[in-house]
């Protein structure tokens, strides 16, 4: 879309953003607010918020805006990330160039990040970003925005299987949840050891709307492996579910510091210790 171009949910910047990886220039798209285009509904089990339809605008999904994305080579990042990673970064997402371009064929054969975005496009944003952060530095917290995205990722593929539920986009829902899964596992358990902090992410999500901070990243991570992680060996998944309980567990503990947590998250974290402890009991009698 040329700058000025107007449409009834978002803007692009009138200052525009030269790619460090190939020296493009385009002008980056952001949601409108305000004027009832975002209706909140209710929020999931895994801290998405629902939006309800409007009248005047119809669906607006804001998830899919706030990855930068290069309608020239593809390279994606968060927004603080984007304009002046490493040189060796860089040079990195520049040799990828093709990987990216080549591999988003096989889902989505066009897409267009210069005109208004739609499902697909921010699906593919968060595809694009999960390749471009494994060339990021530990310093930016590569690993737990990875997941984040894989997390987005899925969202996406959900809300385009809805639309277009014969184009197999509920698999790739799965997938991205199951990347998701073994990133998030990754940076919980990083961050215990020291090997990478999540000090470079600053809003932890994992929706637009609130962030639930570290309590989230738990949160999510326990959540990921009771749904998606794999089933096929009893003994392996047991010991799983029992390290994803204890890792949930710490989210509520015990005494004041829990009492200043959001009541969502509190709510939800008890749900799913009982719900994976359930679990652990039923495998444990089939020993």
């Amino acid at each position: 879309m040329a700058e000025g171009s107007k449409s009834s949910v978002s803007f692009f910047s009138k200052e525009p953003i030269e790619c460090p990886a190939c020296g493009a220039t385009f002008h980056k798209e952001d949601l409108k607010t305000g004027r009832g285009r975002l209706i909140a509904g209710d929020l999931t089990i895994e801290l998405r918020r629902l939006y309800e339809p409007s009248k005047k605008y119809g669906a607006v999904y804001p998830l899919i805006y706030p990855i930068t994305v290069c309608p020239g080579c593809y390279y994606a990042a968060f927004p603080k990330d984007f304009s002046d990673p490493p040189p060796e970064t860089i040079e990195k997402v520049r040799e990828n160039t093709d990987t990216r371009v080549s591999s988003i064929r096989s889902i989505f054969e066009e897409l267009d990040f210069e005109e208004p975005r739609t499902l697909k496009e921010g699906a593919a944003s968060y595809y694009f970003a999960i390749m471009c952060y494994d060339f990021f530095a530990l310093e930016a917290s590569p690993t737990i925005k990875r997941g984040l995205c894989a997390v987005r990722a899925a969202w996406c593929f959900q809300d385009l299987h809805k639309n277009f539920s014969n184009e197999n986009y509920d698999y790739l829902a799965n997938l991205f949840f199951r990347k998701a899964r073994f990133f998030y596992i990754m940076a919980v358990e990083y961050e215990q050891t020291g090997k990478e902090s999540m000090r470079g992410l600053s809003n932890f999500g994992p929706d637009v709307d609130k962030n639930f901070g570290y309590d989230g990243v738990l949160y999510i991570a326990a959540y990921l492996e009771s749904k998606y992680g794999p089933k096929e060996n009893p003994e392996t998944r047991k010991k799983s579910l029992e390290n994803a309980k204890r890792t949930v567990a710490r989210i509520f503990g015990m005494g004041r510091a829990s009492k200043d947590k959001p009541a969502a998250i509190l709510d939800n974290a008890r749900d799913l210790h009982e719900q994976i402890g359930k679990e652990i009991e039923q495998l444990a009698d089939e020993e």
